[in-house]
């Protein structure tokens, strides 16, 4: 593992409160714009009656999909942030990394109708979870990716691969470790899912309602039937 992957774990450990306030005292400026109510509008067109929460943080995207009837089964790598969602309810919640998930998809079961992957794909390499997520899917069931958009960059941000690191402004306070995550050119994922054997079904790019800027990427893919 390199040093950026630990750190970016180690970090959703040692920012687990800080983020669980963000997100339950509507602090992220984007999520209250569009972004929320994106990924939410796309997971029920579905019409899914069970869905992996992959990454599944503090348990907000599990909690809004239980009340609308849908089975969830979360997975996230930090403990404390499991926890958390545990206490607030929603779902049944799993400390599971993503490594540890991909030696055994099938845990779960082979019926959900839908992974989801909400801002939670931000490691370098993400080939094998995408499979591995292939694996626990009904007939028919999707992934869904829904992550920041490519083309949403500060003003001197080269439009290349590599990693970055989260400066965490307009999200609150209390964070206390660096997070980095690794970006990905609108080219680069677009070439992540035949790398996974799977297909595009659909591309959404939520904008901004005043600017009319795109502020995330959202993409519905199914696995390939001759992968």
């Amino acid at each position: 593992m390199s040093e950026q992957e630990k750190q970016l774990e180690e970090s959703w450990i040692t920012n687990a409160e800080a983020w669980t306030q963000s997100v339950r005292q509507n602090q992220i400026e984007s999520r209250k714009l569009a972004t929320d109510q994106a990924i939410l509008d796309e997971i029920v067109s579905l019409h899914p009656r069970k869905v992996m929460d992959v990454g599944s943080g503090e348990g907000w995207l599990a909690r809004a999909l239980h009340t609308r009837g849908i089975e969830i089964i979360g997975i996230e790598g930090s403990t404390e942030l499991v926890q958390r969602a545990q206490s607030a309810g929603g779902g049944s919640f799993y400390q599971l990394s993503y490594a540890d998930f991909s030696k055994n998809p099938t845990q779960f079961g082979t019926d959900f109708d839908a992974a989801v992957c909400n801002f939670s794909l931000l490691s370098e390499e993400i080939t094998e979870l995408l499979q591995a997520l292939s694996t626990s899917l009904a007939p028919n069931g999707v992934i869904v990716i829904h992550t920041l958009h490519p083309f949403n960059l500060a003003a001197d941000d080269r439009y290349e691969i590599g990693w970055r690191e989260e400066s965490f402004v307009g999200m609150g306070e209390g964070y206390k470790a660096a997070m980095p995550w690794y970006y990905r050119t609108m080219s680069a994922w677009l070439s992540e899912l035949p790398k996974a054997g799977l297909e595009l079904v659909r591309c959404q790019e939520p904008v901004h309602p005043r600017t009319g800027r795109p502020l995330s990427l959202l993409l519905t893919a199914k696995p390939r039937i001759d992968r």
